[in-house]
């Protein structure tokens, strides 16, 4: 599978231009960033995938959308399918996974990218008030094991770009600071920055509480929360 590569100021990304290509999309910076680069570049149809549990649906729901709506006027690409998924709670992380291998295995998209982004060092994100459940440090860590998309990602090198050749992950060697730089270089901060969100804290569906381990993330890596 060729990817033709676009780099951004130290970032290295594959752009997939053969075929229809998809993308998991939870509405924070980091997918809606990628989101908007893909529209940018790719001419066949996007397949954007969002997920939310039954529980959340009032706070992601009209963010996705707006995120979704912000980078087709941006870019000027209305080629895009939206498919999404309402799950409960505790099943979120298995039907996340199935929705997206299945859209690879019953060949719908060619490949799937994902936003996902690596923790800024350890030294800064220990400072956080609260710490991440252990499934997202297993995601995000280079020293363990990790199950996903059908395969294991061997000690020692999580920090691949790729799960397998289908699943690409080109900001898994980046952290948010350097997401924060491509959000400037693209002069995203007043436009698409704003309609994204990072926070996990529910009670706030309107806005970022500016306290949660996100929340902190985000103002580390913007200076602030980009409302």
């Amino acid at each position: 599978m060729y990817l033709e590569k676009f780099d951004i100021d130290g970032i290295h990304l594959g752009i997939y231009k053969d075929g229809p290509v998809g993308i998991g999309l939870s509405g924070g910076a980091d997918s809606a960033v990628l989101l908007y680069i893909l529209m940018s570049k790719i001419k066949h149809t996007i397949h954007i995938y969002n997920m939310w549990s039954s529980s959340r649906k009032s706070v992601f729901a009209k963010n996705v959308d707006n995120v979704i709506k912000t980078c087709s006027q941006l870019t000027g690409n209305t080629n895009y399918l939206v498919h999404k998924i309402q799950v409960e709670p505790d099943e979120s992380i298995e039907f996340y996974c199935t929705m997206l291998t299945g859209a690879l295995d019953k060949k719908e998209v060619d490949i799937i990218y994902l936003g996902i982004t690596n923790f800024p060092p350890e030294e800064i994100y220990l400072k956080f008030n609260q710490q991440l459940e252990e499934w997202h440090n297993t995601f995000r860590s280079d020293k363990v094991l990790h199950p996903l998309f059908g395969m294991t990602v061997k000690e020692g090198q999580a920090n691949t770009s790729y799960l397998d050749e289908r699943t690409y992950i080109p900001f898994r060697n980046h952290n948010k600071k350097d997401i924060a730089n491509i959000f400037k270089k693209f002069n995203l901060e007043k436009t698409l920055l704003p309609v994204t969100r990072s926070c996990e804290d529910d009670n706030h569906p309107d806005s970022h509480c500016g306290k949660c381990w996100w929340c902190q993330e985000r103002i580390w890596a913007f200076g602030n929360l980009g409302e």
